[in-house]
């Protein structure tokens, strides 16, 4: 899987976005607004918020699209919980994977290992493993059975 991945450098800290892991959950953008603005160019403007308050809002990511890392080494995964891996399924949307993640393919090529992963539940992503949200346009439900994937 290709990576779309966008880098915004701070004085402080460094913040990554990966294009093809974000869902549009927008908790970046309900926690740091300042921070995180789509109708602002560049979108992430890491100086707009003290380091800590950067680190953990990053680190509040379902997907991982996010991540960020301070000049002294520190990173947002600091502020991920260290505890067993934890599945959230959120209502009618993807599995939310917390914890030590490592998704691997069917040779056993690594394909990410993070604490943040959204996994497609519904079959229809294109970009599966991971959540595209595509089962919102196909109007998916886990209560109703997946319609057919398209190719």
């Amino acid at each position: 899987m290709s990576r779309k991945l966008h880098v915004y450098e701070g004085a402080e800290v460094t913040v990554t976005f990966d294009a093809t892991r974000c869902i549009h959950n927008a908790h970046c953008v309900r926690t740091l607004p300042a921070v995180f603005n789509p109708a602002a160019r560049p979108w992430v403007q890491p100086d707009q918020a003290s380091a800590g308050q950067l680190l953990r809002a990053v680190a509040g990511c379902p997907t991982g699209a996010l991540h960020a890392t301070h000049r002294d080494g520190d990173s947002a995964e600091a502020f991920v919980e260290a505890a067993p891996l934890a599945v959230r399924t959120a209502h009618d949307g993807p599995l939310f994977l917390r914890g030590a993640v490592t998704v691997v393919d069917a040779d056993g090529t690594t394909i990410v290992s993070d604490q943040r992963v959204a996994l497609c539940r519904c079959g229809l992503s294109q970009r599966k493993p991971f959540c595209d949200n595509s089962h919102l346009a196909a109007g998916w439900s886990e209560a109703a059975p997946a319609p057919a994937p398209t190719s």
